[in-house]
């Protein structure tokens, strides 16, 4: 969860006197902990052997949110599913589709700015079609907004376990996240060999490098918009920019995070 969700559980070890790790998969800039358990959670995290964080960004929140340099902390990045050989660009290009792969969740992933873009005059003549991945809470929400807006570009293809037949068929990622740890899917989408349209949310910027191996903007609708125009009228070039995003996955995100965390784990046991 969020970086201070199940701390409880860790202030029971704490507590008891047994070691234990925190692994936080997200921070959330507008949502920090409450005045009741802040020195609680301040001593839980600054006690623990390891904290551990999905980026930069979240670790660099954590410590604004409660005041304080962890000497005890550690990046840990996601396991990629996908191989490091990019994907194939779909040869069928009489419609560009994106895939916008998260959960339904529109406080944490924000499709409803998506949508709210798609029903503007010069998107809809637009040979483009977005696919929303996923399920969640928010799904009857943005499936009657569509409707609403009688969007015939776009698609609700529920949860899918087929990554690569994704990226088969699709020819790049769009998110507009609110928040995030820093995304799997982002990393996925890279490794396939897939330019990523994305939000300025958790750990975005410290992989995406605008116009180079992607295309990121500040998390809001109009900003959304022209990050959008910029990368459509760059659309000849998303299997260059493809290219150098799966080129940043193999030269910067380890192959086995999952072996790494192992290790960290068993150093901390060895420790006296």
């Amino acid at each position: 969860g969020i970086n201070f969700d199940g701390l409880e559980y860790a202030y029971e070890a704490y507590h008891l006197g047994i070691p234990y790790i925190v692994f936080a998969n997200k921070g959330v800039d507008f949502y920090w902990p409450g005045y009741a358990h802040r020195a609680v959670m301040r001593t839980v995290l600054q006690s623990a052997k390891k904290c551990f964080f999905s980026s930069k960004h979240n670790l660099t929140l954590t410590e604004e949110q409660f005041g304080f340099r962890f000497s005890n902390a550690e990046i840990l990045w996601n396991t990629v599913k996908l191989s490091r050989t990019p994907i194939p660009f779909p040869e069928d290009r009489e419609i560009i589709r994106l895939a916008c792969i998260g959960r339904l969740f529109v406080i944490d992933k924000g499709q409803d700015m998506l949508l709210r873009i798609l029903n503007k005059a010069h998107w809809r003549c637009r040979n483009l079609q977005i696919s929303l991945i996923g399920k969640g809470v928010d799904e009857a929400g943005l499936k009657d907004m569509a409707k609403l807006l009688n969007l015939s570009n776009i698609r609700f293809l529920g949860q899918q376990t087929d990554v690569e037949a994704i990226w088969k068929t699709h020819h790049a990622l769009i998110l507009p996240s609110r928040s995030e740890g820093l995304a799997l899917t982002l990393i996925e989408a890279m490794a396939a060999g897939r330019p990523c349209i994305v939000t300025k949310a958790g750990g975005h910027p410290e992989v995406i490098q605008h116009g180079l191996n992607g295309f990121i903007c500040e998390a809001a609708e109009g900003t959304l918009e022209d990050c959008m125009e910029q990368a459509w009228q760059q659309r000849n070039s998303w299997e260059q920019i493809g290219k150098e995003a799966n080129n940043f996955v193999k030269e910067n995100i380890p192959e086995h995070p999952e072996q790494e965390f192992a290790l960290s784990i068993i150093n901390l046991l060895n420790e006296k």
